[in-house]
């Protein structure tokens, strides 16, 4: 009898303690919650902490809006613009019978020439101009259907009006006015591509003859 009363049946005797289920489920709880933390943190630090962001201050590039205008309203009247008038082809006297026709419509005629250039070309014309002349060459091709604008060095508003092979005339006042007064769409923003201009370089070719 006093071998089994001395094997630990008693409150001090080594018998497995039993943990209760609810203080399991906050240790699992807390566990998850410090695991959940770190890989937030970690996910964050590798991403930069949202250094993708835009620092606060800095403005997003000005979109390209479309919008549609009267080009009449905006650009200048013939009287505002002077334009030499330059003959690239071989047929004589083309660019001063153009230039006539263009003085007639209120324009400013310069230099009445072949073109100092050299070139030949084999569309209808240039329209050539400066950065302060743009608005002026853009006038300039309603009246000469086909044109292509060509951006160049110089520094005043004037252009240069350079007929090409199939140049063959003006348009008539009738059609540039019903042009300068339909509605046009037109894109601005510096989200906007940049309008493409050819340079105006001289060719290795020959001059042709004076034909002006």
């Amino acid at each position: 009898m006093s071998m089994l009363s001395g094997q630990g049946l008693g409150p001090t005797g080594d018998r497995p303690r039993r943990r209760h289920p609810l203080a399991t489920t906050i240790i699992v709880v807390l566990m998850m919650a410090v695991l959940f933390g770190a890989t937030f943190g970690i996910v964050r630090l590798l991403r930069g902490n949202g250094s993708d962001q835009p620092s606060p201050g800095a403005t997003s590039p000005a979109p390209c809006v479309t919008t549609t205008v009267v080009p009449g309203v905006a650009l200048p009247k013939p009287g505002q613009v002077s334009s030499n008038v330059y003959n690239s082809t071989n047929r004589a006297g083309l660019a001063k019978r153009t230039a006539a026709d263009l003085g007639s419509r209120g324009f400013k005629i310069g230099r009445v020439a072949n073109d100092p250039l050299g070139r030949s070309i084999a569309g209808v014309a240039e329209i050539r101009y400066g950065t302060a002349g743009l608005a002026n060459a853009q006038l300039m091709r309603y009246y000469i259907l086909g044109a292509v604008l060509v951006q160049d060095a110089r520094t005043d508003a004037t252009i240069d009006v350079v007929l090409g092979q199939k140049f063959k005339a003006v348009t008539p006042q009738k059609a540039v006015d019903a042009a300068l007064k339909k509605p046009t769409p037109v894109a601005s923003g510096a989200g906007c591509p940049s309008p493409s201009a050819k340079p105006a370089t001289k060719p290795a070719s020959a001059s042709p003859s004076p034909t002006a």
